[in-house]
């Protein structure tokens, strides 16, 4: 009798072993950054001050991590480097490795807050790669090191000395977990002020399609982007798409890259516009295929029509929307799109407003929604409210100033 209560017990303590463990939900950490999110009828912000702050911010509101199938697969990190942080999200965050990305501090160390919230993240590991929980991208070894011995997370670390080459080495690399190369191909300009700017809207398609991604120059191709493209084999090469117009990346570099396929320009008039027209881009069609079947293609969100989902930043806060990409990888999936801290432009305007829902009945109403990322220097709350007012499916008459703004009630 005493030996079936022995095994009863362990057999409970087995079960309850079993079912996994977790360091808490959201705000767990350090940083109880949900408690200032602040919400809108149809926005909501994530407020974050620092890069840091706003990619903590990010994985707490999609990660809850408190199972296997809310926990991240991996880990992103890299330092604060727009071009490091653009190419990694571009190439990294897809499945089969499901990352978020967070940064490290300004000179370069894993902060507190960031290690508390990779502890609290718990990676699953992923599983095509040795259950890797870590991706650093450009990473001081001791700072590898640290999360090594203080979280005993797997890191794989990936080195390069300028961006071309890090595309190139991220490419293999996942050529290698996929078994296999995507034909599309996504590029953006690297020496041109605005390229990233541009392709912002892009690199957020990478982040929920997992598709290709090399750099260019205006006016020339590097060795490494050729390199990717010929690893490409469908029946017309790659399908590349430049992220900008031809100021931008020029006409010789179009017609140059089309020696390895089809290319195509994703762009408007100014770094909004291109957005706007990443947002509504659809290009479908097959890719290979025989005389019994083929293999389709398809690039771009092709959103035309209300019940969608945005991820609204500032163009001058690339360190804030980058991470913000990962809105589209999970939940509610959605394109990026630039605004200014205090107006939202016309390209923006016009595009809401004609994938701006109606009014139906109140539990038939299709609607929109989006997030607004960074802080009130980033982007205004008159600002926020505009969104709103964009998003709605009402046509709500705008107040010159809001009432809390508004002079006293009590004066004629």
């Amino acid at each position: 009798m005493i030996r079936l209560r022995y095994i009863f017990a362990l057999a409970i303590l087995a079960v309850l072993s079993s079912c996994g463990k977790t360091e808490g939900p959201p705000g767990a950490g350090s940083l109880p950054l949900q408690n200032e999110a602040n919400f809108t009828a149809y926005t909501v912000r994530l407020p974050g001050r620092t890069p840091e702050e706003q990619a903590i911010l990010l994985t707490q509101t999609v990660y809850p991590a408190t199972r296997e199938d809310n926990a991240v697969g991996a880990i992103i990190l890299v330092p604060q480097d727009e071009i490091i942080a653009f190419t990694a999200m571009q190439r990294i965050t897809h499945m089969p490795v499901n990352a978020p990305l967070m940064y490290l501090t300004k000179d370069n160390h894993v902060s507190e807050a960031t290690l508390r919230e990779m502890k609290r993240l718990k990676p699953d590991g992923v599983l095509n790669d040795r259950r890797v929980d870590v991706y650093a991208v450009n990473v001081p070894e001791a700072e590898v090191n640290k999360v090594r011995e203080i979280l005993g997370y797997k890191v794989r670390t990936f080195y390069a000395k300028n961006p071309v080459q890090l595309a190139e080495i991220l490419d293999r690399w996942q050529g290698a977990l996929k078994s296999d190369h995507p034909d599309e191909v996504i590029m953006s300009a690297l020496d041109h002020p605005d390229g990233m700017k541009h392709g912002i809207g892009a690199m957020g398609w990478n982040a929920h399609m997992g598709r290709g991604f090399a750099w260019v120059y205006r006016d020339s191709i590097p060795e490494a982007t050729k390199r990717i493209l010929e690893r490409r084999s469908g029946d017309h090469g790659s399908y590349i798409y430049l992220t900008g117009g031809p100021d931008v990346i020029s006409n010789k570099v179009a017609k140059e890259l089309g020696r390895y396929g089809l290319v195509r320009r994703i762009f408007g008039e100014n770094v909004y516009a291109s957005n706007t027209v990443n947002a509504g881009y659809k290009d479908y069609g097959r890719n290979y295929g025989w005389w019994w079947n083929w293999e389709q293609r398809a690039l771009g969100w092709g959103i035309a029509q209300a019940g969608h989902n945005f991820i609204i930043g500032n163009a001058d806060n690339m360190l804030g929307m980058i991470p913000a990409a990962v809105l589209g990888h999970m939940g509610k999936h959605g394109p990026i799109l630039l605004v200014a801290q205090d107006s939202v432009p016309q390209a923006v305007n016009k595009y809401l407003t004609m994938v701006k829902p109606f009014p139906t009945g109140p539990q038939e109403t299709i609607l929109n929604y989006a997030w607004i990322i960074g802080d009130t220097s980033t982007v205004s709350e008159a600002t926020q409210r505009e969104v709103d007012f964009l998003l709605s499916p009402f046509k709500n008459p705008k107040a010159d100033k809001p009432l809390s703004e508004a002079d006293t009630l009590q004066q004629k």
